[in-house]
């Protein structure tokens, strides 16, 4: 493992209007930190401007490169609760879009809770928005969030981990640093028994998994009734290419460009979707599709159905 960069930074406006309305998923977010210790290869957020208007900064702090370098560098931001409760108190109007149903997302651009450090924010921050009654949406990699079972047990809380497959060998290829996908479901099915509020991002799958794969990972997610199940494939896309490659990831060339991308993701979109319905679960399935398709497709109503829809999710009164 490369020597990892960590430290602290500020941040004056932790809350964010977030554009990931379009999935489906918060009208706003909040990142308790800057950079990610999992340092999954296909990670799209170095190529985002988050990071790559940053970049000299971050070389300042110690970051060679900061795109080749994601998952060896991680700045908290350790005063954010208090910016949180700052801003909130403030803040005259609280948007809620049909699709983003005025939730927060925890968080668009790291792991909320990758580690101890990291985790103790998460829970702040949590606490501040539901104290003043807003809807949270929790998405991680780490198991760490069931020590927060007594804060996320709150109809108002949603919490998701992404569980792409349930082949650890594959992860560990693909996210060297992240908790296996067989740990990420014993802790789903630990918050399932405490009565959390539970999704899943089955997210991003690679390419190579087959048939049989997908209907396994599927059938699990299942059993711990999620309310909801996005799904997208992997999309080598900016930097995250060139990381997927350096960790020896050869079928990565099957999707390394725009047309052959677009090919793969249909041809995954009906897999899972032919899954799905076979489990009875097509209802709950929810697609992030890529607007870019639609240069390499004539269906495009079959995108712009997911574009800015809102999730199957029951969500109480504000």
């Amino acid at each position: 493992m490369p020597p990892r960069v960590q430290g602290i930074e500020d941040i004056s406006k932790p809350l964010q209007k977030s554009r990931l309305n379009k999935k489906g998923l918060c009208d706003y977010v909040v990142n308790v930190a800057s950079g990610c210790l999992h340092g999954c290869t296909f990670c799209y957020v170095p190529s985002t401007p988050v990071i790559r208007t940053n970049q000299e900064s971050l070389r300042s702090k110690g970051v060679n490169d900061p795109q080749m370098d994601w998952g060896n560098y991680l700045f908290v931001r350790e005063s954010l609760p208090e910016k949180l409760e700052e801003q909130i108190s403030r803040k005259r109007k609280w948007t809620i879009s049909n699709s983003g149903q005025g939730v927060t997302l925890l968080c668009s651009g790291t792991d909320p809770y990758q580690n101890r450090r990291v985790s103790s924010i998460s829970r702040q921050s949590i606490q501040i928005l539901s104290n003043h009654k807003k809807r949270v949406r929790v998405l991680t990699r780490s198991p760490l969030w069931v020590s927060d079972l007594d804060i996320l047990t709150n109809p108002q809380i949603t919490i998701g981990m992404s569980i792409p497959h349930l082949e650890d060998d594959l992860s560990r290829q693909i996210e060297p640093y992240a908790p296996l996908p067989s740990d990420r479901y014993k802790a789903l099915r630990q918050g399932q028994a405490s009565g959390c509020r539970i999704f899943v991002a089955m997210a991003p799958t690679p390419p190579v998994l087959s048939r049989h794969q997908i209907h396994v990972t599927l059938s699990n997610i299942l059993a711990i009734e999620p309310e909801v199940i996005f799904w997208e494939p992997i999309n080598a896309r900016g930097s995250n290419g060139r990381r997927m490659r350096s960790a020896g990831l050869a079928w990565v060339e099957s999707v390394s460009d725009k047309q052959t991308w677009a090919t793969d993701f249909l041809r995954q979109w009906d897999l899972v979707e032919d899954v799905a319905s076979q489990l009875g679960c097509l209802e709950r399935l929810h697609v992030w599709p890529d607007p870019e398709l639609k240069k390499y497709t004539t269906d495009h109503s079959r995108i712009d159905k997911w574009l800015y829809r809102q999730t199957c999710e029951h969500w109480g009164e504000l």
